[in-house]
């Protein structure tokens, strides 16, 4: 998302059939509600609330992944917890989850 804020990459194994499940997973892990499905031919995208703060989880095609995205910017301190979360936890494997700062507005 261009929002400015911090922009969480999951992992780059996902596909646009396997969204579904992988977020439902991401979701468990994290505890998150889902607020809204956004299921259209050309996005794939939940509305998710983790610890009552609100983000995008998304099927990106560019770069191809699956992206947790702060809907503002005090969401970006839980954007960098999980991602620690997630990289002690992949600490040993090829993906790990790659924070990035979206420069973009919008």
């Amino acid at each position: 998302m261009a929002s400015g804020n911090l922009s969480l990459l999951i992992t780059e194994d996902v596909s646009w059939e396997s969204f579904p499940e992988q977020a439902q997973q991401f979701v468990d892990r994290f505890d998150a509600r889902v607020l809204k499905r956004i299921d259209t031919p050309v996005e794939r995208m939940w509305v998710v609330l983790i610890k009552w703060r609100p983000f995008w989880l998304a099927f990106d095609d560019l770069p191809l992944g699956l992206s947790l995205d702060s809907m503002n910017r005090l969401c970006n301190p839980l954007v960098r917890e999980i991602y620690e979360i997630l990289k002690a936890e992949t600490h040993n494997k090829p993906l790990q989850p790659i924070a990035r700062e979206n420069a973009r507005s919008g």
